[in-house]
Parts: C-alpha cells; structure tokens; sequence
C-alpha cells in the first residue's frame, strides 16, 4: 500500500488569515515541518473585483501589504526560511482545494474557528469545506495552539477500525513517528450494537457483539505487531462511544490521525461520522487522510 509522504519532496501549507492574524496553523505546520524536513509555506488568499485590474494600483497594494502580513506572522512564529504565497480568490476553500491537488503539497493546515472552546479543533467555514474533499491530508489546529505549542511529536495516535482507510492513516502515522522519534500509539475503539447481544446458532453460541468485538481486537493486536519496526507501539482497545473515546484520549497527545469515510470517493478527505464527531471535541490538533491516497 503506497500513501501520501510527508518528507522534502513535499510543502507542507499553512493556511493563514492575514486579516486575523492566527498563528495557530503556522506553529502547528511548523512542528510537522520540524519533524519531517518538509518545508512550509504560509498561504493567504485574499478578495479582489473579478473584473478589477490584477496589476491595478489596489490590488498590488493589497497583494503587497498581505505578504507583509504573512512574513511578520511567520517571522512570529519563527519560520524565517517559509515561502509565502498570496492567492486573489473569493473562494478560499477553493484554492486551497487546487492547492490540495498539486503534487507537491503534501499536508495543509488550517486553524480552528473563534466560536469553538480554547484548546479545542472546531474547523471554521473554509476548514470545513476543504474537509469535504480535499485531494491532500489536512491537519487541523485547535484554537489557541499557538499559545502554549509543543517543541516537539511526543505523542502520535492513530483512530484504527481494520478498515483500509484507517491502515492509510495508520501507514502515514507510521511515518511520521519515525521521522519524528515521537511514540505511536493504536486506538480501536468497539462500538457495541444495539440488538447485537443476542447469540444464535449461526454463529457458534456466540453473539454478534462478541465476534465483532474479538474481529477489531484481533486487527489490532496485528496493526501493533505489524508497527514494531517504529518503537514498540501501544495498542489501546476501547469500548464505548468512539468519538467521545478518542477526544479523552487526544488530551494526552500531540497529533491524532484519522482516516476518511470509507464510501466517499477516492484520494478525497471526507469526514466520517465518528471523526466529524471528534473535530468538535478533540484536545489536540487532527490529521485526515484522503481515501486512497497515492502519492
């Protein structure tokens, strides 16, 4: 299975609001570039007449003063060395979107919105639509992260059901563990059915609960032996709901990678239920691979 890289060969891009002036997906990109190598390049896209001028007075002042912007966010942030790029659009979503397509992007980062809680991942309106199909990873910042930013990946988790979406998610986590030196941690969470206790002689006296419960726990305990070549990953099983599993767990982490819903199209972001879930709740910034991811 081939999946997306995060190294040299790919810019990681921040996504910045010049006129709000966040570091929040600046300091988060910083710290995946710190621990891949990838470089970062801070992205603003700024609104402009469609039939106005492009080299007209105003729109080269307004290009202009919008670099300015983004070189001081960046020299804030202590990225010295980030590209900066001014996009003219109305749709930021969008051209972050064909940003998303290059082959050289390998992750895009964007902040959470004002009207989320401090410390929490609430992906505003431009953040929600690149999650509805963006052709790269997005990484999500919680409001506020660059307030008290980690100095390093400590602590990487993966959200793992078996499912080949979530062994994508598993395969990038992997790498960025070990380009990191961060740990790896492995998260299934068994979310029982409703009418799934009953036994029948279909399925040996066992229930169906049982036998998806030993199915995940058995995937698991493979996924962890399978990572062994990165450290001595742990392997947590839970039981319960897993979107208010996952965010008690994301308190005690630096980065959390999920996967995207199984039946979306392919090499897309498209959040599951579960993950859609978490963005409102999760303590630690999230990173969504595309379904299908091949490059």
């Amino acid at each position: 299975m081939t999946v997306f890289k995060l190294d040299a060969d790919k810019r990681i891009i921040a996504a910045v609001d010049a006129t709000d002036r966040t570091l929040d997906a600046l300091e988060l990109a910083k710290l995946l570039g710190q621990s891949t190598g990838a470089p970062v390049d801070a992205v603003s896209v700024f609104p402009y007449l469609a039939l106005a001028d492009p080299a007209g007075e105003e729109l080269v002042h307004l290009r202009e003063e919008a670099r300015t912007i983004l070189r001081q966010l960046a020299n804030a942030s202590d990225l010295k060395a980030a590209g900066v790029e001014v996009i003219p659009g109305n749709l930021p979503a969008r051209e972050l979107q064909r940003l998303s397509e290059q082959d050289s992007t390998g992750v895009i980062v964007v902040g959470s919105t004002h009207r989320g809680a401090v410390g929490r991942v609430l992906p505003g309106a431009v953040g929600e639509r690149l999650l509805a199909g963006a052709a790269c990873p997005v990484a999500v910042a919680p409001r506020g992260y660059a307030d008290a930013p980690p100095a390093s990946l400590k602590r990487v988790a993966v959200a793992f059901d078996g499912s080949e979406e979530a062994r994508e998610a598993l395969e990038l986590a992997r790498a960025l563990v070990q380009a990191s030196g961060a740990e790896l941690r492995i998260i299934s969470v068994f979310e029982p059915m409703t009418f799934g206790a009953l036994a029948t002689g279909r399925t040996g006296g066992a229930s169906v609960n049982e036998l998806l419960r030993a199915e995940l726990r058995s995937a698991l305990d493979e996924a962890v032996a399978d990572a062994s070549d990165v450290g001595a990953p742990e392997g947590r099983f839970l039981e319960g709901s897993a979107a208010e599993l996952l965010a008690a767990e994301s308190t005690e982490l630096d980065l959390l990678v999920t996967g995207s819903r199984r039946y979306g199209p392919r090499t897309a972001v498209l959040l599951g239920g579960t993950t859609h879930a978490l963005m409102g709740s999760a303590a630690c910034p999230g990173l969504i691979v595309p379904r299908g991811a091949t490059r």
